[in-house]
């Protein structure tokens, strides 16, 4: 028994030193190496590589845009490049088992404000006659929007399997969506991207970058003629940043934000306006042309911005032509308010005495919190100063 498990033991030690029994355990291995090009001046840092129709292989690139991925069996294979600050792109590549082949460069153009790019492909879903983009939050207009792959809406190529859609005006921040897809006539199918940049809520998302400084350009008009309106002052912010109008009224205002801001108009001759504008879509923003009314006589109109304050409950204005008893402001379309709802309290008071061309008010925004007008005509210490004609 001992010789025939030494002769046994001898047999597999000659198996060995000739690497018949290490050939048979070894995987060939085909790694593919390759280069992602970015814009001048930007990082590729963070950009992911996944593979078609193979979720467990990716790789990330580094700062010089190289990547390395290692395939278990030779085949052609779709790359995917995709970055927060960069659009989708691919490169098709033909990998060899134990070689090490090159992939085509990968380019990606910096994303623009507003505007995103998806892409799908039969590698990843082979019973697909069609895909499109079904956005979750923001909710689109039209809740989804078709893919293509006829050459056109940023596609590369037309009918290559490859399905692409871009698309312009989007409110800007992290968009949910999940890829729908066509399966036979009438049946469609709902999936998460596979080559999604990332998810929340457990929905595929990607990034739409908005631009640091956007403009809203515009004009206001009045029921006056020939008026100089360089006298108005246009302000945002709580009055952070203001301009002067063109003598016609024509305004190009930079702002900074991404969402609902607020467009302020007033000078000692014409009532204060504010207007709601949405900075979330566009970087040009063409504000219709805006109508500001002149003072009458006894004539004051009072205007408070809710969004300015951290909390406002049940706004009220006291001041000399309300004797310091507090008045009430409105969000209703009454009593002077513009439109119901839109975040701008109002009041008008007529019949102000007008002895005291300048009177003096201040807000109160809760039952504790007293505050000035942050776009005030102009003010001293402790209230503000607005004139009565």
């Amino acid at each position: 028994m001992k010789n025939r498990i030494m002769a046994l033991f001898l047999t597999l030690i000659a198996l060995v030193s000739t690497g018949c029994i290490q050939e048979s355990l070894v995987i060939p291995v085909a790694t593919v190496t390759g280069k992602v090009v970015v814009p001048s001046g930007k990082i590729s840092t963070g950009v992911k590589i996944t593979v078609a129709g193979d979720k467990s292989l990716y790789s990330y690139v580094d700062d010089k845009g190289q990547y390395t991925i290692e395939f278990r069996k030779s085949g052609r294979f779709l790359l995917i490049a995709r970055g927060r600050d960069f659009d989708v792109n691919f490169a098709w590549v033909d990998a060899f088992g134990e070689q090490t082949v090159t992939a085509p460069d990968i380019t990606l153009n910096e994303k623009m404000v507003g505007e995103a790019v998806w892409l799908a492909s039969i590698v990843d879903f082979p019973d697909a006659t069609g895909f499109m983009i079904k956005s979750i939050t923001p909710l689109w207009n039209s809740a989804t929007e078709q893919m293509f792959d006829d050459g056109t809406h940023g596609d590369a190529l037309a009918d290559d399997g490859i399905f692409t859609l871009r698309l312009s005006n989007l409110k800007t921040g992290y968009q949910q969506y999940s890829l729908d897809y066509n399966v036979g006539d009438d049946t469609i199918k709902s999936e998460k991207d596979p080559h999604r940049e990332g998810e929340i809520n457990s929905n595929s998302t990607i990034y739409i970058p908005e631009s640091t400084v956007k403009l809203a350009r515009g004009k206001v008009t009045s029921d006056l003629v020939g008026v100089n309106y360089s006298e108005v002052t246009l302000a945002t912010r709580k009055g952070s940043r203001s301009m002067q109008l063109d003598s016609d009224g024509a305004y190009s205002f930079a702002m900074e934000g991404n969402g609902r801001e607020y467009l302020v108009f007033r000078s000692e001759n014409f009532h204060a306006r504010a207007i709601p504008v949405d900075l979330s879509t566009v970087t040009l923003l063409e504000v219709p042309t805006t109508t500001i009314s002149s003072k009458k006589s006894g004539e004051i109109k009072i205007i408070l911005i809710a969004s300015d304050f951290s909390e406002v409950v049940n706004p009220t204005v006291v001041g000399d032509f309300t004797n310091w008893q507090p008045q009430k402001l409105y969000d209703d379309a009454t009593n002077g308010d513009e439109v119901a709802g839109d975040g701008v309290y109002t009041r008008m008071f007529t019949g102000v005495n007008t002895s005291n061309a300048y009177q003096k008010y201040a807000f109160n925004i809760t039952a504790t919190n007293q505050v000035k007008d942050p776009y005030q005509e102009s003010g001293d210490s402790s209230y503000s100063i607005i004139k009565v004609k």
